[in-house]
Parts: C-alpha cells; structure tokens; sequence
C-alpha cells in the first residue's frame, strides 16, 4: 500500500472502537525511516468555525461518504500494521487547510 501524505486511509486504533478514516500528515521522505505513519483521524461530528480542524466535503476524490473534519488535535502515530486500505486523497486546498492547522497545533504559526 502506498502511503503518501494527504492520502485517506482506513486504520484501525484502539482509541478508535472500529476502524475509521484517517489523513496521512507525515511527510513522504520519512515513510521508508519509521514503523509508524503520523496521521489525523477524521470525524463526521462536525463543529464549525474551528480553524485546528479543517472541514472535508465528501467526493469521489476523498472517498468519503459523509462531510467530515480533520482532528489535528488529535494526531497519532499508528503502527503500519494498523493500516487498512487507501480510500481517496485530499485535494491542494484542503492540505493548505490542514497545513495551517497543524502549526496552529504545533505551535509553529508565529
């Protein structure tokens, strides 16, 4: 499975209670260094007007079925064999979105 970053995968976590969708936020030259990927599930309890977690639109390109948000404040590192199937990708706009979020979170943003 090919995993790059702003690609959607399914993963399964115990924190989780099922498997569920996730954003790949690590960036792509450490896939080949680590035995966990760095990623961002996503929920479908949306709350609006919270710039730390970017709204997605299902589309065919996403995968997704139901609008959702991406939980940077809550960002894992999920061992690769928790890994599941690749559903869809996000597109430029968004990962502009996600990246002004996650150095909001980090703390980079200054």
């Amino acid at each position: 499975m090919e995993v790059k970053r702003g690609r959607v995968l399914i993963a399964v976590h115990g924190d989780f209670g099922r498997p569920r969708p996730v954003v790949v936020v690590q960036a792509d030259e450490l896939n080949d260094m680590t035995t966990t990927l760095l990623a961002c599930p996503l929920t479908s309890e949306v709350t609006e007007n919270l710039p730390v977690r970017p709204i997605l639109e299902p589309s065919a390109e996403n995968g997704l079925r139901v609008r959702s948000q991406i939980m940077t404040d809550k960002m894992l590192a999920l061992p690769r064999q928790h890994l599941r199937t690749v559903i869809g990708s996000i597109d430029s706009e968004t990962i502009g979105r996600l990246n002004t979020a996650l150095l909001l979170v980090l703390g980079l943003a200054r």
